[in-house]
């Protein structure tokens, strides 16, 4: 009886168990399978206008569907194409703070795998996800995945260039889809294995090597879904301190050597290890042989050997070389070494020619002959010569040679301040752009180029008080030469001083909140970058400001006062835009503030000078005495307002 009763009681248990693991399993079951919200991004799609996506319930799954990994996981994964989680995750992380502009396609998505999905109720029990293969198109190009495994087709390119070195935090890419009849579902970002849910245009780098994952999900009219990836690497390399000099490797004849270094962030000069005294111009003494210069600036070094030889018979030492021009003149260095009181006389055609170790030798067209002839001051017996033949092509048709289409300087302007921006548009006789390696622009010394946009090429001359000379030097393709030289009148000032007026304003016409503040006459100090001077007209009219990036490349990220955007709504002017462009609104706004992602993914404080929209970031600029500078926010990355 007692044992009767003992499997009577272990029946029930077990019942009660098996009933206890259907609920649960029911719970899970329902809880997978019930309709979710996705929330869709602004993509860039080959079609026009995107189709409405809902994704409600697209992902359902019954107890046999594994667990969804997480992106730890996944990052090991990168080269295993089809290994894609069968179970959808529709909850998103915070989004990270990027946005972004279009570069070319570089790269193609390659990655397919296929799900099916015929009834997505969460009160029907549904079938296990199956992989779905399509018939082989003959005549589709075959393509390889990155695992060297071939692949049906391609879903989406990128134009991110794998494996590229850029200087920018700030990365910019774009996504085109290009499978039209399906319809995009997602498309995540993973950044280091950090997922970005609804990409928006850009991501932040960190230093050094940077892993990003692109994955794009569709799905097609019979509710089967698609899913492919493409993994790249992105190294980040910010700029170092710049030091400008005109050393290079060389060897010398005398034991006097002049050069010229200096750098903006300060300048450490070492000859042979020991401290060398001067700014910006340096003479040293050398010992014979190999002698080490090294010029450092914070983290930034750079180091040339200069081997100084005695020469103990007579010699010339000149950069003179046969060779053909496309000036009437040309200038070069000689000088006779060695022996005792060294003599050198220079003839150009036969005609003797005045200097000291620098001579500029006016020149026919056609050949030239230039002779170089040294002698002992104490032996006049002892000689020695070399003969060179210059070619000048100085004759040629001026409408030949490369020109200038557009430069914002003019001869003998005058300016306040030490700082002068500098942009110019170059061509060869034939139209076609010349970029800034075959542009060089000397204000004392060679000035780096500072950007090059689409438009044109970007210098910051740095001026001094008084006159300084400008010149601009152009070469074509086959080597032909042109040159241009300005005047610029620089009236010193104190930094904090001012040293010009602009008209600058600040808008929000979109989210119809129009002017917020505006000046026709606000002053410009010395000093300041373009960033500088508008964050201080923020500041002065109230608003508090917030920006990204270290010193000399920051981004204006959001600005506030409280209050200030209560009652902003998007305009229906800027509804039929996003309509039009695709961008889907997100909903996100704030009485207090207005920045990066309110209202849309791609939203932002853009500005533009003079009517343009740099390519460059506004601590590249200064701003002059008569500009026009707004700052407008905008929706979708500067696209939808005006300026060229």
């Amino acid at each position: 009886m007692i044992g009767k009763n003992r499997k009577s009681i272990i029946a029930s248990a077990a019942a009660a168990l098996m009933l206890t693991a259907g609920t649960v399993s029911f719970a899970v079951g329902f809880y997978r399978n019930a309709p979710r919200e996705d929330t869709s991004v602004g993509i860039e799609h080959r079609e026009a206008i995107l189709p409405e996506i809902s994704a409600e319930g697209l992902l359902a799954e019954d107890s046999s569907t594994p667990e969804k990994e997480d992106t730890s996981s996944r990052k090991d994964e990168s080269s295993s194409p089809e290994s894609t989680p069968d179970t959808e995750d529709n909850s998103r992380p915070a989004y990270d703070d990027n946005s972004g502009s279009a570069n070319n396609d570089t790269s193609a998505a390659v990655i397919r795998t296929e799900y099916s999905q015929e009834d997505t109720s969460p009160e029907d029990s549904q079938p296990p996800a199956t992989i779905v293969h399509e018939a082989d198109d003959a005549t589709a190009p075959a393509k390889t995945t990155p695992d060297g495994r071939e692949a049906d087709r391609e879903y989406f390119t990128t134009s991110i260039v794998n494996g590229e070195t850029v200087s920018d935090s700030t990365y910019f890419f774009t996504v085109t889809h290009l499978v039209e009849n399906l319809e995009t579902v997602h498309c995540d970002v993973e950044v280091n294995g950090s997922l970005m849910t609804g990409f928006a245009g850009r991501v932040h780098l960190r230093e050094g090597a940077n892993t990003i994952r692109v994955s794009c999900t569709y799905k097609d009219a019979d509710n089967k879904v698609y899913r492919a990836f493409r993994d790249y690497t992105v190294y980040l390399s910010s700029p170092a301190a710049e030091i400008v000099t005109d050393l290079s490797d060389c060897e010398v004849y005398d034991p006097g050597f002049t050069f010229t270094a200096r750098c903006d962030d300060g300048l450490e000069v070492r000859l042979n290890g020991s401290l060398i005294a001067g700014k910006d111009s340096f003479t040293v003494t050398l010992s014979e042989g190999e002698n080490m210069i090294k010029l450092t600036s914070g983290d930034t070094s750079l180091e040339f050997s200069v081997t100084y030889i005695p020469v103990r018979t007579l010699a010339i030492i000149t950069d003179l070389c046969d060779c053909t021009v496309y000036t009437d003149s040309i200038t070069f260095s000689a000088k006779a070494v060695g022996g005792n009181s060294p003599k050198l006389s220079v003839q150009v055609n036969g005609k003797a020619l005045r200097g000291s170790e620098t001579f500029t030798a006016p020149l026919n067209e056609g050949d030239n002959t230039i002779r170089l002839l040294a002698w002992d001051g104490s032996d006049k017996t002892e000689q020695t010569e070399q003969t060179f033949t210059v070619t000048s092509l100085s004759g040629i048709d001026e409408s030949r040679l490369p020109h200038l289409v557009s430069i914002s300087l003019s001869d003998n302007i005058s300016v306040k301040g030490s700082a002068y921006t500098l942009t110019l548009t170059a061509a060869d006789c034939d139209g076609v752009r010349l970029y800034s390696d075959n542009i060089q622009v000397i204000c004392g010394n060679t000035v780096p180029c500072k950007w090059e946009d689409a438009s044109c090429t970007g210098y910051i001359l740095k001026l001094h008080g008084g006159e300084n000379t400008v010149t601009v030097k152009l070469r074509d393709r086959v080597g032909r030469q042109s040159e241009f030289c300005y005047n610029i009148n620089c009236e010193t000032a104190e930094a904090g001083e001012e040293v010009g007026r602009i008209q600058i304003s600040v808008s929000a016409d979109l989210i119809g909140l129009g002017t917020l503040c505006e000046s026709d006459s606000f002053p410009v100090l010395e000093g300041e970058t373009g960033f500088d001077t508008v964050v201080r007209f923020l500041e002065e009219n109230g608003y508090e400001v917030s920006y990204r990036g270290s010193a000399s490349s920051r981004y204006l990220a959001r600005i506030s006062m409280a209050g200030r955007f209560a009652g902003a709504e998007l305009t229906d002017a800027a509804k039929a835009y996003l309509a039009g462009a695709g961008v889907v609104p997100n909903g996100s706004r704030d009485d207090d503030s207005l920045g990066e992602f309110d209202y849309a993914a791609g939203s932002g404080w853009m500005y533009s000078r003079n009517g343009k929209k740099p390519a460059y970031a506004m601590t590249s600029a200064v701003f002059a005495d008569g500009e026009r500078i707004a700052l407008v926010f905008s929706l979708d990355m500067g696209n939808d307002i005006g300026g060229e």
